[in-house]
């Protein structure tokens, strides 16, 4: 152990956000991709520093998911959630239930929700929250990560990636795509982009985000086009925001054509949409774009000084014991370091996650058809 100081933790757990509901309005919205960050990083995490490594869901706790159905019966799940996402009331029941299970632990968080780091700071539980990063057209997916300690937060964003790298992919992605297709669009085309409508992303001020109220200013964005297209989101296809989209004079119907591909049209000049992680990257492939609602994170690349609530643009040395060393050293002693990586391997986190979104069809498997409206 290269740390002398006593374990000021007496364990690490990995959690998600335990009061997502699933689809159905039960818990567990978040079990699967809890248990995937859990399965991907328990055997770094033991060798940096030998604790015992678990991960809390909800449907792992039979006293949390009594404590769920007790609030909330399935039918209004979501609206529960939504309304205590960024503010959780103490009471003792959450005290017993979730609280005490996670002092003296380190917590390691999947894309965790507001309420979860306030209430881990109020009772001294340290945490790195980590998700997927939104960026996702180079050669791999990335991660974004933020940490409690200011020290892990700097040495964060010393190793994180540099915003060339990012610059310089979207040319290459713009390159293959334009020089394949031919725009069937009118220059000044707008792409209005839509979501999952009961994902965390679309809680705003305590309710799911509805773009009837927001009409006039989503029908004057798109009249400031020549053209209008919708691109649902492949999973869940309806959403407010497409809908009123859709009643613009200018809107010439859906789209299913690779996003990427049609960020390299340069016919097309905007996207619009509420804060898809499209909001991200289309400003790298020259277009702007018109988000309804904050972007969920803030993101920091290499060499940018600690602000409140940036995330560590990182690669998969995520994965690696060293990186585990140097989040775990400031709470417990760890081993030495030893710079050991996996050798470089593209879309290895994409194949682990079984998700390659848009990425797939511009450069692994095939190239995309052209463009349709």
């Amino acid at each position: 152990m290269t740390a002398s100081h006593p374990s000021a933790i007496e364990g690490i757990t990995v959690i998600g956000d335990p009061l997502r509901p699933d689809g159905r309005g039960q818990p567990g919205g978040v079990n699967r991709a809890t248990v995937w960050l859990f399965d991907a990083i328990k055997r770094q995490v033991m060798l940096a520093c030998g604790l015992p490594v678990d991960v809390f869901t909800a449907t792992g706790s039979p006293l949390l998911c009594r404590w769920l159905h007790q609030l909330r019966p399935p039918s209004s799940a979501h609206r529960h959630w939504a309304g205590v996402y960024q503010e959780l009331p103490w009471s003792a029941e959450l005290d017993a239930i979730l609280l005490d299970r996670l002092r003296h632990r380190f917590c390691i968080g999947y894309e965790l929700p507001p309420y979860l780091p306030k209430l881990l700071q109020a009772i001294g539980v340290p945490y790195i929250d980590l998700r997927i990063h939104p960026i996702r057209f180079l050669d791999d997916l990335l991660f974004a990560a933020r940490a409690s300690e200011p020290a892990t937060r700097a040495a964060l964003l010393a190793m994180a990636e540099p915003e060339a790298e990012i610059i310089v992919t979207a040319g290459l992605r713009e390159a293959m795509c334009h020089m394949i297709s031919e725009a069937r669009v009118p220059q000044n085309t707008l792409i209005v982009v839509g979501q999952r409508p009961l994902d965390c992303t679309q809680i705003i001020d305590g309710a799911f985000f509805d773009a009837l109220p927001r009409a006039s200013e989503i029908h004057a964005i798109c009249e400031r086009h020549a053209a209008v297209l919708l691109k649902p989101h492949p999973l869940e296809p309806d959403h407010s925001l497409l809908e009123i989209a859709a009643g613009a004079p200018n809107a010439v119907g859906v789209v299913r054509d690779n996003l990427y591909r049609l960020m390299s049209l340069p016919e097309v000049a905007s996207v619009l949409t509420v804060n898809s992680s499209v909001a991200y990257e289309a400003p790298y492939f020259g277009k702007r774009d018109h988000s309804l609602a904050p972007l969920p994170i803030r993101l920091g690349w290499r060499g940018a000084a600690d602000e409140a609530d940036l995330y560590a643009s990182l690669d998969d040395q995520v994965l690696s014991v060293d990186f585990w060393r140097t989040v775990l050293a400031p709470h417990t002693p760890v081993t030495e370091t030893d710079g050991v990586r996996l050798r470089p391997k593209p879309n290895r986190l994409r194949m682990a996650l079984d998700s390659f979104w848009n990425f797939q069809e511009i450069d692994t498997d095939r190239v995309p058809a052209r463009a349709r409206t």
